[in-house]
């Protein structure tokens, strides 16, 4: 069966970051906006959810972003139901170019149906829920999909080489009707952090190179896996790394802490390249710059 449309619209000038690309929080929200769409395709309209005292949950989001979506792009986005489990739903979605249809990017959503207490239900498709095969552009590729996720302990973490990028409180504009901190927000927390990270590894003049609009970065993969929400008033910081860098990537690493209990909410590995912003094409990193990531990556367990 084909995939179902969720979600139509275009790229405000107002989501693109320094970039000039659509932010990667905006393709997490937009395709999560979709997210009740192919839910109610698939037997589980919000009606009989709230019948049955359930609510979804994300338990993790894998995300291949493939081409740019530049202002006033037209979004559609795409989805049905990958695999189910007696506990855990997986949604793949594709966000596409309206009028050439050219896929921007592929998320694999992990979902589960959360009962009053807090815990998961089974929960069972129809059978005539839309259904479609992964395909490759989809699938997870550098970062693999069945890692149990890192969640170290809090004091683990300086150790470990991770280093505060981060660090804020939750708004209620940033929640849900249940007052848990939306989804897409961990994302776009993390995306306007990130500098702080690069700092550590670059010169002045680098990183005045990104503020000019010569040189930027764009994620090509992303995993967040999400432990426990962060709800409205919660304080909470951000302990980033690089766990690897090759020739054109690096590989990042990115841990939400709640400061008020000192739990890891949330860990994400995302898979990065610099860009040139005139030619629109990535690019080598400088190799003294990749030394200095080098001397500094991150000592994660094995």
């Amino acid at each position: 069966m084909p995939l179902v449309p969720c979600y139509r619209g275009s790229v405000n000038a107002w989501e693109c970051d320094e970039n000039d690309h659509l932010n990667v929080r905006f393709y997490v929200a937009k395709a999560n906006q979709g997210l009740p769409f192919v839910l109610d395709a698939m037997g589980l309209p919000a009606s009989l959810l709230r019948e049955k005292n359930l609510r979804p949950r994300v338990r993790a989001q894998h995300i291949r972003f493939l081409e740019e979506s530049r202002p006033a792009t037209p979004l559609t986005v795409m989805a049905a139901l990958a695999s189910d489990a007696s506990h855990q739903l997986t949604i793949y979605s594709e966000v596409r170019h309206s009028l050439n249809g050219a896929v921007l990017a592929a998320l694999l959503t992990e979902i589960e149906m959360i009962g009053p207490d807090g815990a998961p239900r089974a929960v069972i498709a129809s059978r005539d829920a839309p259904r479609f095969a992964v395909p490759e552009h989809g699938s997870p590729r550098g970062i693999p999909a069945a890692r149990e996720s890192l969640r170290p302990a809090y004091e683990q973490i300086g150790d470990m080489g991770f280093v505060e990028i981060g660090r804020g409180t939750v708004g209620p504009a940033e929640c849900d009707a249940d007052g848990e901190m939306e989804l897409f927000q961990y994302v776009g927390r993390m995306s306007e952090s990130v500098v702080n990270l690069l700092a550590h590894f670059q010169t002045e003049e680098e990183l005045s190179r990104r503020s000019t609009g010569v040189e930027g970065g764009a994620l090509v993969e992303l995993r967040v896996t999400f432990h426990a929400p962060l709800r409205t008033g919660s304080p909470f910081t951000i302990h980033s790394g690089i766990a690897a860098v090759a020739r054109k990537t690096q590989h990042f690493v990115h841990l939400f802490f709640d400061e008020t209990s000192r739990a890891c909410v949330a860990t994400a590995r995302g898979v990065a390249v610099a860009m040139d912003l005139k030619s629109r094409k990535s690019i080598e990193l400088p190799e003294a710059r990749r030394r200095r990531i080098e001397a500094g990556l991150l000592r994660l367990p094995r």
